[in-house]
């Protein structure tokens, strides 16, 4: 294997979006779709940043509100808040309510920089065009939703 393939082998295309004012990416491949916020059905007893769920073509999908979740101020009153379908590695698939998709960047995995315990929600930091953007680690935030709830 080559210097040029095994770089390439090391760079991820991620989603990048806006929750309050702080920017997070996630892989693009873990995207299944983006689609417009709609009106969510309360699920009684649901984590606090769970705020409903979807019917997404006959499949009931729950819904996290990042914002919540990561303790951030949203942005009041955006139009633009979209809801990102994801799908983990396990095979879950659940929407992530954001402020607001930005663009896709190429990240190479080595340029992200640890912040976080391994149990964090999120990966580490990386710069994009002079923004730093934190990296989700969508298997711990889906995770906590569907079995690290305490009974």
């Amino acid at each position: 294997m080559t210097d040029e393939a095994g770089a390439d082998a090391k760079l991820v295309k991620m989603i990048v979006f806006a929750v309050g004012e702080q920017e997070y990416c996630i892989p693009i491949l873990s995207v299944r779709e983006i689609r417009g916020f709609e009106k969510t059905t309360a699920l009684p007893f649901a984590p606090h940043y769970v705020c409903g769920a979807i019917n997404l073509r006959g499949i009931i999908l729950t819904v996290i509100d990042l914002a919540v979740y990561l303790n951030v101020e949203p942005q009041a009153d955006n139009p633009r808040r979209v809801v990102i379908i994801v799908e983990s590695r396990n095979g879950t698939v659940c929407g992530l309510l954001v402020d607001r998709v930005i663009d896709m960047a190429d990240v190479n995995l080595e340029d992200i920089q640890a912040v976080a315990e391994e149990d964090s929600s999120l990966s580490g930091l990386v710069m994009i065009a002079d923004r730093m953007i934190g990296v989700l680690r969508l298997e711990v935030v889906v995770g906590q939703l569907v079995g690290g709830m305490p009974s």
